[in-house]
C-alpha cells in the first residue's frame, strides 16, 4: 500500500466508526431487536461484542497495521494457497454485500426525499415504506410486475456514488465522516432525550422489557442473530477493518482503538434504542385506551409497523420527525428529519465504499487491471445483480442475503482466519507483541485463552446455528429467494475463492510451496522480532 493512502489517525477512527456503524446500528440493531427478544437480546449483543467482537477486531486491526496488505496476501507469509482463498471469498463478499446494502442505503434518500414534502405523512397515513415504497411503482405509480422505480433509482444513485468516491479517490468520503459522524452522534442523544419527554414514549420503551420477550431468546435463530448482527455492526470479516489498519499510521495503538469503537457503536445503539422504541410508543399513543397496559403498547406496535425487521426502522422514522414537526416548529421536525437521514446516508455510504474498496483493491493486486475499469465493472455487476432486489415481495431477499452473506459468510471468514493463524501458523505471539510494543492496554494469556479456545468453539456453534436457520426458512421463503441467496451467498464465493487459487490444484506448485514453507519454518523463530519491528 502506498504512502499516498496514508490516512490519518482521527481519519482511521471517524472511517472505522462510519464503516462499522452504516447502516448496522441505526437500522439493523432495532429491528432484530423488535423481532428477537427485546432488551434482553440488546443484552446478549452486547456480551457477544464484548466475549467475540473486541478480542477479533484487535486481532484485525493489528494484523492489518502489522502486515499493510490487501486482504488476498495478508496471510502470504504463512501460505500463498491459504491466503488466497481465504481472501478471495471474504473480497467476492463484497461484491455481494453491496448488492442489497445499496438498497438500504437508498432507503435513506428515499427518507430525505420524504423529508421535504411536510404532508406527505398525512396524505399517505403513515407506514410510507409498507404501504407505497415498497409496493408495485410506488406511490399510484402502476406498473407491470411490480418494479419499485422509486427505490431502483435511489439505489442506483448510490452504486454511481460509490464508483465515482472509488474513481477519484476515497479522501472526500473522509472528509465528510469527519463532519457527519460526530452529527450523527449528537442529533441521535438530543433525539432520544427530546422523544421521552412525548407522550407514550415511556411506554414504547417499557415493551422492551416484557417478560414474553425471553421466550424468544431459546431459538437458534435468536443466537445466531445476535451474534450475526456483532460481526455486521463492527465489519468484522469483512476485510475493511484490516484494510483501514494497513493504511493507518504504523505502530498505532490498536487496542485502545478497538475499544474507542466498541464503546461508540454501544453508546449509538443505546441512544438509537431509546429513541426508536421512544417513538414507535408515541406513534400509537392515541390508539391505546388503557395507556398502562404496556402489552397493549406491543401489540399497536406490532400491528401498525409490522414485525419484518427490514423496513421496521424505516416506517417508524418518517411518522416521528412528523410528531416532532407537530409539537414544536413547524418544519422543524423535517429539518432534524434530514440532517438525521444525511448523516445516515453519509454512515451507509462510507460503509458501501469500503465493502466495495476490498474487491477493487484485490482484483488490482491479483490481476493488475485499471482501477477504473475494475470499478467500472465491479459497479455494473452490482446494478445488474441488485436489479432482483427492486420488485414487490423481493426486498425480502435481504433477509436471505443478512443471513448468508453478512452473517454465516462473515463468521466462517473470521473462523477460517482463527484456525489458520492461531492454531495451524501459531503465529498469534507475532500480534500480541506486536500490539504490546505500543498499546497501552497489554495483551496476555487471558486473550490467548480466548483465541485459542473460547472464540472457535463459540464461532463453531453460531455456524451450526446459522445453517441450521437458513435451511429452516427455505421452508417459509418462496424457493426462488433461497435459491437466489443460496447461489449468491455460498456457491459464488467459494467458486470465486477456487478459481482465483490456482495453487490449490497445482500439484507442482504445491509441491514448491511446500519445500518453501519448510524453509521459512526454520527460519521463523529468527525472524520474528523483524517482523514486528
Amino acid at each position: 500500500m502506498n504512502k499516498k493512502k496514508q490516512m490519518s489517525k482521527v481519519g482511521f477512527i471517524v472511517s472505522s466508526l462510519g464503516a462499522a456503524i452504516g447502516l448496522g446500528v441505526i437500522w439493523g440493531l432495532p429491528g432484530y431487536i423488535n423481532k428477537n427478544g427485546g432488551f434482553y437480546f440488546f443484552l446478549l449483543y452486547i456480551v457477544a461484542m464484548i466475549i467475540v467482537g473486541i478480542p477479533l477486531l484487535i486481532f484485525e486491526f493489528n494484523l492489518g497495521n502489522l502486515r499493510r496488505k490487501s486482504v488476498i496476501n495478508i496471510f502470504e507469509k504463512e501460505n500463498v494457497k491459504v491466503s488466497k482463498f481465504i481472501g478471495w471469498f471474504q473480497s467476492t463478499l463484497m461484491i455481494i454485500i453491496p448488492i442489497y446494502y445499496s438498497v438500504l442505503v437508498g432507503y435513506t434518500i428515499v427518507s430525505i426525499g420524504i423529508e421535504f414534502s411536510p404532508g406527505l405523512i398525512n396524505d399517505m397515513g403513515g407506514n410510507i415504506f409498507n404501504k407505497h415504497i415498497l409496493q408495485s411503482g410506488g406511490f399510484g405509480v402502476s406498473t407491470h410486475g411490480g418494479f419499485q422505480w422509486i427505490v431502483f433509482l435511489a439505489f442506483l444513485l448510490v452504486v454511481i456514488l460509490v464508483g465515482l468516491i472509488l474513481s477519484f479517490g476515497v479522501k472526500g468520503i473522509e472528509k465528510l465522516n469527519k463532519v457527519f459522524m460526530p452529527l450523527l452522534f449528537i442529533i441521535i442523544f438530543i433525539l432520544a432525550i427530546y422523544i421521552l419527554t412525548v407522550p407514550g414514549s415511556k411506554e414504547g420503551l417499557a415493551t422492551l422489557f416484557l417478560k414474553d420477550n425471553l421466550k424468544k431468546l431459546g431459538t437458534t435463530q435468536t443466537w445466531s442473530s445476535v451474534f450475526s448482527l456483532a460481526f455486521f455492526t463492527t465489519s468484522l470479516g469483512m476485510g475493511m477493518m484490516m484494510r483501514f489498519a494497513g493504511v493507518a499510521p504504523h505502530n498505532q495503538d490498536n487496542t485502545s482503538k478497538t475499544y474507542l469503537l466498541v464503546i461508540g457503536i454501544l453508546f449509538l445503539s443505546v441512544t438509537n434504542l431509546i429513541f426508536i422504541f421512544g417513538s414507535s410508543g408515541a406513534i400509537v399513543n392515541n390508539s391505546i385506551s388503557d395507556k398502562t397496559d404496556i402489552l397493549l403498547f406491543q401489540q399497536a406496535i406490532t400491528n401498525k409497523f409490522g414485525s419484518d425487521s427490514m423496513v421496521f426502522v424505516f416506517n417508524v422514522l418518517p411518522e416521528t420527525f412528523h410528531i416532532i414537526n407537530q409539537n414544536t416548529v413547524v418544519g422543524f421536525g423535517n429539518f432534524l428529519g434530514i440532517l438525521f437521514f444525511l448523516a445516515l446516508f453519509i454512515a451507509g455510504l462510507s460503509t458501501t465504499v469500503g465493502n466495495t474498496e476490498v474487491i477493487v483493491d484485490a482484483i488490482e493486486t491479483q490481476y493488475h487491471f485499471k482501477k477504473r475499469r475494475v470499478i467500472f465493472g465491479i459497479c455494473a455487476l452490482i446494478i445488474v445483480v441488485g436489479l432482483a432486489l427492486v420488485f414487490e415481495n423481493t426486498y425480502q431477499l435481504i433477509n436471505s442475503f443478512q443471513l448468508l452473506a453478512a452473517g454465516l459468510d462473515l463468521i466462517l471468514v473470521s473462523f477460517a482466519q482463527v484456525i489458520f493463524f492461531v492454531h495451524k501458523a501459531k503465529k498469534l505471539d507475532i500480534l500480541i507483541k506486536y500490539n504490546n510494543k505500543v498499546s497501552w492496554i497489554k495483551l496476555g494469556t487471558w486473550y490467548r485463552l480466548m483465541m485459542y479456545y473460547v472464540i472457535p468453539v463459540i464461532l463453531l456453534i453460531i455456524i451450526g446455528f446459522s445453517i441450521y436457520d437458513f435451511v429452516i426458512s427455505t421452508t417459509t421463503n418462496p424457493w426462488y429467494i433461497s435459491i437466489l441467496a443460496l447461489v449468491l451467498g455460498i456457491l459464488v464465493p467459494i467458486i470465486s475463492a477456487l478459481a482465483n487459487s490456482p495453487e490449490i490444484f497445482n500439484a507442482k506448485n504445491k509441491i514448491k510451496k511446500t519445500i518453501i514453507q519448510n524453509e521459512i519454518s526454520k527460519v521463523a523463530q529468527s525472524k520474528l522480532e523483524d517482523e514486528v519491528e
